[in-house]
């Protein structure tokens, strides 16, 4: 892989710190995939990691608004709610995982 498209896909993915999802679509605009095909393919793959995350912080965060009030309304012990963070806490660590492997994938493309 040229030293281009080396730089294009490795900033898809190191791009989670700036402009996520953002910077992988331009990267798929821009390139071909005929003349840059490792770089379109690596911010298609990116744009859908970022995408996911984008997706997971929301709905995580819905979870657990939802859990506070259940918990606070509930007359008796809020079991739902214990299962319901719990959830939350699932979430948060794949969140921490794509994150690293975002960095991950970044910097090795980078260092091949």
């Amino acid at each position: 892989m040229d030293t281009e498209n080396k730089f294009l896909s490795s900033l898809s993915y190191l791009s989670i710190f700036f402009l996520p999802i953002i910077f992988p679509v331009v990267v798929i605009a821009l390139t071909s995939n005929i003349n840059h095909p490792a770089a379109h393919r690596n911010a298609i793959t990116a744009f859908w990691l970022h995408l996911v995350s984008f997706l997971l912080v929301p709905l995580a965060f819905g979870i657990g608004v939802g859990a506070t009030v259940h918990g606070v309304t509930a007359s008796s012990l809020p079991v739902g709610s214990i299962i319901a963070f719990g959830f939350v806490g699932l979430i948060g660590i794949a969140l921490l995982a794509l994150f690293i492997y975002n960095i991950y994938r970044g910097v090795k493309i980078w260092v091949e």
